[in-house]
């Protein structure tokens, strides 16, 4: 009995000996398949799966000054800045001239024309006069017979209403001319005296005690209350 429970336990041994040979060669214990004749069958690729891509919270709003500044809130609208006022400009002060480089303007001589104009201002501002009619050139050809192109400058004034004799005439004559503009004055006087000789004998005695005087260039024909003031103020412009 010995004997055969001894033989059945060296064939147990040597089957597993056996096995366990194989068992090795075959890696693990999983049998090669022969490979087989045709077209071999399609690899099946598989894809990658996508790893997520993590999503960052959206960055906060750099406001302005004084704005919100909770992150996701939009920003306010931004606002034109006023424009900053210009500087009003100075006007340029007017130049100086430099000391010593100064030229003194030279005064003008007086205007002849003036001389005229000048006299009767102050006959005006000074006598007490009527009411008088400007001496255009056809009036003054018509009473004097003077050409008014025998004169520089003239004024005349007649009186407006038909009851007064008062008469001024002033003039500055071309050179050459104050003869023949003295004897129209004279004929003028000579008219005035017929006219009122059998008129009015209060206004006959002005046309009577009229006044001529001359002054170098300047004339002046004067009916009037105050005919030797008017004399006076004349020489006083003329001289």
């Amino acid at each position: 009995m010995n004997r055969h429970f001894y033989a059945l336990f060296l064939t147990g041994a040597l089957t597993l000996s056996v096995l366990s040979g194989c068992g090795g060669q075959n890696g693990g214990g999983t049998p090669s398949l022969p490979p087989q004749s045709g077209t071999p069958a399609p690899v099946e690729t598989v894809e990658p799966e996508s790893t997520p891509v993590p999503t960052l919270p959206p960055a906060a709003v750099e406001t302005p000054a004084g704005g919100s500044d909770v992150q996701g809130q939009n920003p306010p609208e931004s606002i034109a800045p006023a424009p900053k006022p210009q500087p009003t400009k100075d006007p340029a002060p007017a130049p100086t001239p430099a000391d010593g480089n100064s030229t003194p303007t030279p005064a003008l001589p007086e205007e002849p024309a003036g001389v005229v104009q000048a006299v009767w201002d102050r006959i005006e501002a000074e006598v007490e006069l009527p009411s008088f009619m400007d001496m255009d050139s056809e009036v003054l050809t018509a009473l004097y017979g003077i050409d008014s192109g025998d004169l520089e400058d003239y004024i005349g004034k007649v009186p407006l209403m038909n009851v007064q004799a008062t008469e001024i005439f002033i003039a500055r004559v071309k050179e050459g001319r104050m003869d023949a503009v003295r004897a129209g004055v004279e004929q003028r006087q000579a008219d005035l005296q017929a006219q009122w000789s059998s008129y009015l004998p209060e206004q006959l005695e002005l046309v009577e005690n009229y006044k001529l005087v001359t002054n170098g260039d300047y004339l002046l024909f004067a009916v009037s209350y105050e005919a030797d003031q008017l004399v006076q103020i004349f020489n006083d412009c003329t001289n």
